[in-house]
């Protein structure tokens, strides 16, 4: 079994790990999944100087543990935001949904990209929650799609639409890169540590130098300052596993519940993906036994062992909506997709590119990142619990393989297969939490706001900008 998402067996391994020269730019892109790549590909012709970083190999993070669905049936997420938002602003995010789904579908006919897409069926389905279930389908109705109710063997309250899709989405980011490389500079194995404003731009320091920019992205899994917004206190983490493997018959299909217990499944090939066990990620600090629920659920669900097994993280709003927008003077993020990557990161690229060049966008004002509400500000203080509960669980945490105290700092201590012995401080960088170490991956893990170290203290996931000793 490998300890690797399926897409990454597609990752091209072309290292832009070239000298960084250019230091001065209009625009500084962070981050190249499929956010940044996709902001990069709407601004490319427009004569601006373009520089996109990521901290490792582009496409090598968020997006390659993707499930990679493209599709606006998001669980009960319509329910939510009616419950929320209201019922202006819940039609609002399913019209962004349908424009990401045709503005993905545009990019691929435009530029014959061979990512593998399928137009799909899809279903959303409960065991124990009827009553949403119908509200989210009802709703759906209203909004002019076409719904049906749906049972097989083991489903026997849901229902399906049409019009969603799946691709290969290492592939889709693949083409993107190659798409804009002659007219942007990319730059890979760059860490961003800081952004200073000094008069009209800012100054990036990164572990390879400074960059001079007018314009900043931060396109980014998790934006890594925490003013002015302060992100950590209006988002959490949530932590999915996913195991894949080899079945005989594939289908046209993408099936999610609304339940506690998350079971997702959707086909690439002749490969089953099975997403589950979702959990907040202070909850569930024992990974290990999480790792092993998955495991078992996909055996006995599908009768079959995983060849991949490898989880993801994502960034949840407070209020179920995506931060999307300017920050403050020329300084833009796009982040918090609550699991539902490929549309939202379309529709982020898009609207990130209208801001900077001064258009027209009508979904602005729904996803500002600057926005305050009740629920952001409810759950805030639901947040704060959660950190410091998984602060206290971590101090305790017994999957830590050892621990030494050397002048009153504690370090964690492995020794690897080959007798090597690892040393890492376990207080995280970011803010301070204790580090978990993740047995399954050989890495340690921040249970508070999900940056992951490897066993020498390299970063492998921010918000962390500094690697540990």
């Amino acid at each position: 079994m490998k300890n690797i998402s399926i897409w990454q067996e597609y990752q091209e391994i072309t290292k832009e790990y070239k000298e960084l020269k250019e230091t001065n730019t209009d625009i500084l892109i962070i981050g190249g999944g499929i956010t940044g790549l996709t902001i990069a590909y709407y601004l490319k012709d427009y004569n601006k100087k373009i520089i996109l970083i990521d901290k490792s190999t582009i496409g090598s993070g968020i997006t390659s543990k993707t499930t990679a669905k493209i599709t606006y049936l998001q669980q009960d997420i319509y329910r939510k935001l009616i419950n929320t938002h209201g019922k202006s602003k819940a039609k609002e995010y399913y019209d962004s949904q349908k424009e990401a789904i045709n503005e993905i579908l545009k990019i691929i006919k435009d530029n014959n990209i061979e990512c593998d897409l399928e137009k799909v069926n899809s279903v959303l389905f409960t065991t124990n929650n009827k009553n949403k279930l119908l509200k989210e389908k009802t709703i759906l109705e209203n909004y002019g799609e076409k719904v049906n109710n749906y049972q097989d063997e083991f489903i026997k309250n849901g229902f399906i639409v049409d019009n969603t899709y799946t691709f290969n989405p290492i592939k889709y980011l693949n083409s993107l890169k190659r798409i804009i490389k002659d007219k942007v500079n990319i730059y890979e194995n760059i860490i961003a540590t800081n952004i200073k404003k000094e008069k009209d731009n800012y100054l990036i320091k990164t572990n390879r130098g400074i960059i001079n920019s007018k314009i900043v992205v931060l396109a980014c899994h998790y934006p890594f300052f925490i003013i002015p917004n302060l992100f950590p206190l209006k988002t959490h983490i949530e932590r999915e596993y996913v195991c894949s493997s080899k079945i005989k018959k594939s289908k046209k299909i993408t099936i999610i519940n609304i339940d506690k217990d998350l079971y997702s499944v959707r086909y690439y090939q002749d490969n089953l993906i099975y997403g589950s066990n979702e959990h907040r990620l202070t909850n569930k600090i024992d990974y290990q036994k999480q790792y092993q629920k998955s495991k078992d659920d996909f055996i006995k669900y599908f009768n079959n062992k995983p060849q991949y097994l490898w989880m993801n993280q994502d960034i949840i709003s407070n209020d179920y909506l995506p931060f999307i927008g300017n920050l403050k003077d020329n300084l833009y993020t796009s982040t918090a997709y609550n699991t539902w990557g490929m549309t939202n990161a379309t529709i982020g690229g898009k609207i990130i590119s209208n801001l900077i060049l001064k258009k027209d966008n009508r979904y602005i004002s729904l996803f500002n990142p600057n926005r305050i509400n009740i629920p952001l500000i409810i759950n805030s203080f639901i947040g704060m619990f959660h950190y410091l509960k998984a602060y206290i669980e971590s101090l305790y945490n017994i999957n830590n393989p050892n621990y030494i105290k050397i002048k009153g700092i504690t370090y964690g201590i492995y020794i690897d297969k080959y007798g090597k012995t690892h040393k890492i401080n376990l207080l995280c960088p970011h803010m301070k939490c204790h580090l978990v170490f993740n047995k399954q991956e050989k890495t340690w893990d921040c249970p508070c706001h999900g940056s992951r170290f490897d066993l020498d203290g390299n970063i492998i996931n921010t918000p962390s900008t500094k690697k540990i000793s």
